[in-house]
């Protein structure tokens, strides 16, 4: 049956990738960053790096989806309501990245069946499997990270697949890969793969970016292979001029971002600053080694609080903070009810 419902799933994007191809990406079924106000359960995990066994772990002990056997490549999703976004880099460095790629979307449609979402942000390592970089590297490198990108290579071909065809702008992979959000709003806090831009810049202003390059599919040039911006830049969170200014332009309270391991002092822990940022990315790949899975976790308390926790297969949770929720990210009822408070 897990068979049946695979290919079922396969041929389905097939067709669709098929038909969208010509007229390039649908901006309305497929904007430039979602933003989602009220959700009460939240959960994030950071780059997976082909890390598929770590992944699994961590989607397991989030309790938003289980592995279906012991040594299968498919979840069932567990999270009912919740919201599950990954923040970008599926891929590279492990074996298991075209099969990490398949699990996530079955679990995408799994998920809007149940009344939840997976959302999935585009990683810089989505954007080097689109440029070519990631097959470059793969022939050139002289270090042990040409394995790295091998890994990515090998995955697709093992299961009888042409490379360049599966992640081409009419590939199954490519076209899913072409259609991601470039970042996401849940609750006022944003959801992107490396955080803030090295200059403070508006929603707006990265969503038209985003929308022109991905229309031009220059997957080498602007915006995706710009390292002073939300998908590449790092140590931004070393400036707090910046980050003050940064959450200002955008009009969010926070950033859980990935990409770097260790950004904020501790490898293989998800770790929080000044109760606004939160860095996810543990290193769960075997390439670094430096955990066996893990993500947060955002729940409501007391109605309005936003309650921040670590969760891993192999460690006890973690309380991070506690922040109470902005008027903007209430549900539309609640928001109605406190302007009128507010008015009265």
């Amino acid at each position: 049956m897990q068979r049946i419902r695979f290919i079922a799933f396969l041929l389905f994007f097939v067709v669709a990738a098929s038909v969208l191809s010509a007229a390039g990406r649908d901006w309305e079924k497929y904007p430039a960053y979602l933003e989602i106000t009220g959700a009460s359960r939240v959960y994030a995990v950071g780059d997976v790096h082909g890390a598929f066994d770590q992944f699994a772990a961590a989607l397991g002990a989030l309790k938003v989806a289980t592995r279906t056997s012991n040594d299968s490549f498919r979840f069932t999703w567990q999270g009912e309501d919740a919201i599950l976004i990954l923040t970008g880099d599926l891929t590279d460095r492990g074996l298991h990245s075209k099969q990490t790629y398949d699990a996530v979307m079955d679990l995408q449609m799994q998920a809007e069946k149940a009344g939840g979402k997976v959302i999935v942000t585009l990683g810089n390592h989505e954007v080097m499997l689109l440029n070519g970089q990631v097959e470059e590297w793969a022939k050139t490198l002289t270090s042990h990270k040409k394995q790295h990108y091998q890994n990515t290579i090998d995955s697709f071909t093992r299961d009888g697949l042409d490379f360049h065809q599966a992640i081409s702008e009419n590939g199954v992979y490519g076209r899913w890969i072409r259609n991601r959000p470039l970042f996401a709003v849940v609750n006022g806090f944003m959801f992107v793969h490396g955080g803030l831009a090295k200059k403070p810049v508006t929603r707006s202003t990265l969503a038209a970016d985003y929308k022109d390059d991905i229309d031009r599919g220059d997957f080498k040039k602007g915006i995706f292979m710009n390292h002073d911006s939300v998908l590449w830049n790092r140590d931004w969170w070393k400036d707090d001029q910046l980050v003050e200014q940064g959450l200002k332009a955008l009009g969010i309270m926070g950033v859980v971002f990935g990409h770097t391991t260790e950004a904020l002092g501790q490898k293989g822990k998800i770790i929080a600053k000044d109760d606004r940022l939160v860095a996810i990315d543990i290193g769960m790949t075997p390439s670094y080694g430096y955990s066996k899975g893990g993500g947060l976790a955002i729940t409501t308390a007391a109605g309005d609080q936003l309650v921040f926790r670590a969760i891993y297969p192999d460690a006890p949770e973690e309380m991070l903070f506690s922040v109470k929720m902005p008027a903007s990210a209430y549900p539309q009822t609640r928001r109605k009810k406190a302007r009128a408070l507010t008015a009265n």
